[in-house]
């Protein structure tokens, strides 16, 4: 099933012992309206940098996971607005669980919220090229956990990043921690270089959470060792988040070169299509 609302393109799968079926559409869609109409009505609180939100608990429910999943990754730097993306899927996937559904994957434009009640069936999931709109060769396999969220920033996607990273995608207990992780890591993904481009984030969208701030708009002169250094630098990030438990597993790509901190347990696999 398909859904466009506003800002919100939404793929969801459902399954009811193993069989496809689909939710109520009209209810769907009704419930999706009324989170963007309370996320809107908070936008004032959520485009502040999270460590300065210290009241929150009388927030719409979507609001409080937004910003307990930024203070979650990294409250000084990032803003609520990080995790929307991935906050929105959980939610919708929240709401699906009531429906009885025994598998729900909810795509919200590359921010994945899944729960699978079948932990010995195992989901796989392709990374994409935020910034080329294809397929890389890299395949996510998941198995064992029943609730996750999955997540992919980096240079070219929906929003801006503070670094170069062409893809950061994150494995994490919610859509909405792996949003704002994925977020983080690729925005330490970088490297001082006269070959990395940026702006201020204001010149280019005034209506950006994060004005003062100087957003990479090109890196095509970047050389390899360049690149190399970024990698290592947001893999620190990751590994860091990964021994603190706030996510699962990363994966980082850049100028043809990947990094991860999957290291291939039970649960999480990567996988390349058409070679080892």
């Amino acid at each position: 099933m398909y859904i466009e609302i506003g800002p919100i393109s939404v793929v969801i799968k459902t399954e009811k012992s193993h069989v496809n079926v689909e939710p109520d559409r009209s209810k769907l869609e009704n419930y999706i309206k009324e989170l963007l109409h309370l996320i809107g009505g908070c936008l004032p609180v959520l485009r502040q940098r999270a460590y300065r939100i210290k009241r929150f608990q009388n927030l719409p429910s979507t609001a409080k996971k937004m910003i307990e999943a930024v203070k979650t990754v990294d409250e000084e730097t990032l803003t609520p607005m990080a995790s929307v993306a991935g906050a929105v899927s959980d939610e919708i996937k929240a709401y699906l669980k009531k429906e009885g559904f025994d598998f729900i994957s909810v795509n919200n434009g590359g921010d994945i919220s899944i729960f699978n009640k079948d932990l010995e069936k195992s989901t796989k999931v392709s990374i994409g090229h935020v910034n080329k709109n294809i397929h890389t060769p890299y395949i996510l396999n998941i198995k064992g956990i029943k609730d996750y969220g999955i997540a992919t920033s980096g240079l070219g996607g929906r929003s801006f990043t503070l670094g170069i990273a062409e893809i950061g995608t994150v494995i994490a207990e919610t859509g909405a921690i792996a949003d704002a992780a994925a977020t983080y890591i690729c925005n330490k993904t970088d490297v001082v270089s006269k070959n990395v481009l940026k702006e201020k984030a204001s010149v280019i969208d005034p209506t950006t959470d994060i004005p003062h701030e100087y957003v990479t708009i090109d890196i095509s002169k970047l050389n390899q060792e360049e690149a190399n250094i970024a990698l290592q630098n947001g893999l620190k990030i990751a590994y860091n988040l990964k021994e603190e438990k706030k996510i699962f597993d990363a994966f980082i790509f850049l100028k043809g070169n990947m990094v991860t901190t999957i290291t291939g347990d039970k649960n999480i696999k990567l996988e390349v299509s058409h070679g080892n």
